[in-house]
C-alpha cells in the first residue's frame, strides 16, 4: 500500500484503521506470516506521523521500532502491546467461531446453569 493522501485519510478514520488491522492480524493468525500484520502497523504509524511521532508516544526509539517493521522483524509480545498501545488499540483474544462450537458453548452454558440451581 502506498501512503497517498486517500489512504492517510482513510487510515485517520478509527474505523477504516481498526478493520484494516483486524483483517491483517486475521491473516497472520490463519498463515504464520507477520509481514501482512507488521506492515499495517507500519502503515498506520505513517499515517499518524511517522516514526518519530511514535517513538515519543511509545517509549521504543526508532532504531528499534524500524528494526520491528522489517521484514525480517519478529517483536516481543511485550513491544507489539507498547506498540499497538501508543496507536491507540489494544490486543484481545477471541475464539474462532463456528455452529457446532456455538452449540458446544451453549450446551456447556445450560449444563453449568443446571447444575448451580440443582446446588443451589
Amino acid at each position: 500500500m502506498k501512503t497517498n493522501p486517500e489512504n492517510i485519510k482513510a487510515l485517520n478514520d478509527p474505523q477504516v484503521a481498526n478493520a484494516y488491522l483486524k483483517r491483517s492480524l486475521d491473516i497472520f493468525t490463519r498463515t504464520g506470516d507477520a509481514e501482512v500484520f507488521l506492515k499495517a502497523l507500519s502503515h498506520l504509524t505513517k499515517c499518524q506521523g511517522g516514526m518519530t511521532a511514535l517513538s515519543r508516544r511509545s517509549g521504543i526509539n526508532r532504531q528499534n521500532l524500524y528494526r520491528t517493521f522489517a521484514e525480517t522483524g519478529n517483536p516481543k509480545l511485550k513491544s507489539l502491546s507498547t506498540i499497538l498501545k501508543a496507536l491507540g488499540y489494544n490486543i484481545t483474544l477471541e475464539p474462532y467461531k463456528n455452529e457446532e462450537t456455538d452449540r458446544d458453548v451453549e450446551a456447556a452454558i445450560k449444563r453449568i446453569t443446571e447444575s448451580v440451581t440443582e446446588n443451589s
